[in-house]
């Protein structure tokens, strides 16, 4: 009996190390894959959802899987670093484990054969046993069969995917749950593509002028759904992306202008009429955009529209092909195979025991909403002002000596420069002074807030391109209404839409930006006043002086009379006292003058006692002063002088004002 027991135990670790030997056989060399990059773009350092370059895995080895048995399955995992959110769209699900835009694919797959997992041809393969009941995980092809030499594993068609979707692991994380891994071989490639990855790039904090690497950490795991395989992976940690600062914004040749002077007066009451041209109506005043680098301005996908439809009717679904788009990989559900690639994943039923996970395979994975687009938000805009911009302009390369490379449209949006492509429709069809076609579009501006927003539809992603939008001023003067009102309305510049949804969203824009923007000064509207200097006046020494200061805006050529106070300001001494003094006048109308002394006053306060200069500040453009020096009563010796006007005759001096100034 005690030596049947010991030819028992001989047989039973025979059987094992026979075992082991047969496992040894199986995978006496392993499978091990390769990591790098497939291009390193430069990203916008603004965007939250920006494209990074693709990772290629390169795998070698191992044993292919016998001709129908069941390929072995790894979890395949990305993570940002630094760590940084990845904000691939959610396209099913909600939270962590949502199916994403993001995709893998195996072995290069022409765009005939791209055969994504969960589809109709799969058939239902991602349904595998698990315990006594059934996990269904939609996008988990777990019955790929072998076909015992790693040839055509991946040919695409059924029960043939090439092509499998990440999920959400985390805010920094994505999983591709046990992909079926099909060693090749000592005599093959096996290739793994990782595309339509996005990045929160804004996290990054680049300052202007520099930039920061992203890469994507490549990990892997044996998967526990069914047939586990570990897969090592060599340089884990490709740089895939560059950031950097994109943009640069200006208001070039900002205005200032005077409340009683209309600007554009003709075409403010009627949008047909001509523009005017001269000082403030509007020609000087450009908002400019500029790249950093060629890459910024992109169009919403390779088609480039004719029209104002950006549409996208062309499948973007050429592996390695560098399209230069908002959009990724995509394929349109119109002209892709339904059964290789359907346009949505239903739902699987939940059995008894089983989990069920939905996903969408096509439709809208990797489009972008829109094309990149710019907004220049206006704050503070003067009651009664109209702003009008060109409904098209086009993009110039400033190295290429203002060659036209692209054309962007005016678009209707919500304040944040989100929506669907909305062209807004010209108000006018006067052009603009310069830079732009197609009419004018007038901007909504509620309580003195607006947003103009463009849309890139073509562009040249070689060259650094300038987008310059001039905006035409118009306004009819009414100074008894305050109109247009006084101050300064200012404009910020960004890229667009712009977004506080950081993470991965099913809902938010692509692309999206964070606000970035400064305030620049826009327009200015002083109001309209004369300067007027006495450079002497006294009341001592036996001395008087008189002063008259005169309105004269009421004219025979034809001015609009204006009405107005002065406010006049003494420097000097009263007695051996320093003093710095300031009075009101009342009110004069065109026509009309005021005098007063500084012994007794008049229509200004008395200043008995003072020597030194007055300087009188007037609401009204045409103002003039004359000053009458003489001993006590005029008896002896008496003499006048007019007075100096400080303003320029043609633009604003060091007083803000622009006034007559009359030569001899």
């Amino acid at each position: 009996m005690l030596d049947f027991r010991k030819f028992f135990l001989a047989l039973a670790l025979l059987a094992i190390a026979a075992g082991m030997a047969s496992a040894q056989v199986v995978f006496q060399t392993p499978p091990s894959c390769t990591a790098q990059a497939a291009g390193t773009p430069s990203i916008r350092a603004e965007g939250v959802a920006e494209l990074v370059g693709d990772v290629l895995l390169i795998c070698t080895g191992g044993t292919p899987t016998a001709d129908g048995a069941q390929v072995p399955q790894v979890n395949i995992q990305v993570f940002s670093s630094p760590s940084i959110n990845i904000t691939s769209r959610i396209l099913g699900g909600g939270g962590v484990g949502s199916m994403t835009e993001a995709l893998l694919f195996v072995d290069e797959p022409t765009q005939a054969n791209q055969t994504i997992c969960g589809g109709p041809a799969t058939g239902n393969t991602y349904t595998v046993p698990l315990g006594s009941g059934q996990q269904v995980i939609t996008g988990v092809c777990g019955l790929l069969l072998g076909t015992g030499n790693g040839v055509n594993t991946y040919a695409g068609g059924t029960n043939r995917p090439n092509a499998f979707q990440a999920r959400t692991a985390g805010a920094n994380s994505l999983i591709w749950q046990g992909v079926p891994f099909d060693p090749p071989g000592t005599n093959t490639t096996r290739i793994l593509r990782i595309t339509n990855v996005r990045v929160n790039a804004s996290q990054l904090g680049v300052p202007a002028g520099s930039q920061a690497s992203v890469s994507l950490v490549i990990s892997t795991s044996a998967s526990g759904v069914s047939n586990p395989i570990a897969l090592p992976i060599t340089n884990p940690a490709p740089t895939v992306a560059i950031a950097q600062t994109s943009l640069d914004f200006s208001v070039v040749d900002a205005v200032t202008c005077l409340q009683c002077e209309s600007a554009n007066k003709s075409f403010a009451g009627d949008p047909t009429a001509a523009l005017a041209s001269g000082t403030c109506q509007g020609s000087q005043l450009v908002l400019r955009f500029q790249e950093r680098f060629p890459t910024v301005f992109r169009r919403r996908s390779q088609v480039i529209p004719t029209g104002n439809d950006t549409t996208p009717t062309t499948s973007q679904d050429n592996l390695g092909f560098i399209y230069q788009t908002e959009t990724g990989f995509f394929k349109n559900p119109t002209t892709a195979n339904p059964s290789n690639w359907p346009a949505t994943v239903s739902t699987l039923p939940a059995a008894s025991g089983s989990m069920a996970v939905s996903g969408t395979a096509g439709g809208t994975l990797g489009l972008a909403d829109t094309g990149t687009r710019i907004i220049a938000r206006v704050s503070n805009v003067q009651n009664g002002v109209q702003l009008w911009v060109p409904t098209q302009i086009n993009l110039v390369s400033p190295q290429a000596g203002g060659t036209v490379t692209g054309r962007a449209i005016l678009v209707t949006s919500d304040p944040n420069g989100a929506g669907p492509l909305s062209p807004t429709p010209a108000g006018t069809s006067v052009n603009p002074p310069s830079g732009g076609t197609g009419g004018m579009g007038q901007i909504s501006v509620v309580g003195g807030t607006g947003a103009i927003v463009y849309e890139i539809l073509q562009t040249d992603t070689t060259a650094i391109e300038r987008l310059q939008i001039p905006v035409v001023i118009a306004y009819v003067s009414n100074t008894s209404s305050n109109l247009p009102a006084l101050g300064a309305s200012t404009a910020n510049g960004n890229l667009a839409p712009i977004s506080t949804v950081a993470t991965a969203s099913a809902t938010a824009p692509l692309p999206r930006f964070v606000d970035t923007a400064a305030s620049r000064t826009l327009l200015t509207i002083n109001s309209c006043r004369t300067n007027i200097l006495f450079p002497f006046v006294t009341n001592q020494g036996g001395f008087d002086t008189g002063l008259a200061i005169a309105n004269t805006s009421l004219d025979p050529f034809g001015t609009s009379p204006q009405t107005g106070a002065c406010t006049v300001n003494f420097y000097g001494y009263v007695g051996n006292s320093k003093v710095n003094l300031a009075y009101p006048s009342p009110s004069i109308t065109g026509g009309e003058h005021f005098v007063w002394s500084l012994s007794s006053g008049g229509a200004v306060t008395a200043t008995a006692g003072f020597q030194g200069y007055v300087i009188a500040q007037c609401a009204f453009q045409y103002g003039h002063g004359y000053a009458f020096i003489s001993d006590v009563g005029a008896q002896r010796l008496a003499m006048g002088y007019l007075a100096l006007v400080m303003d320029d005759a043609l633009a604003p001096s060091r007083t803000g004002s622009k006034s007559e100034v009359l030569g001899h």
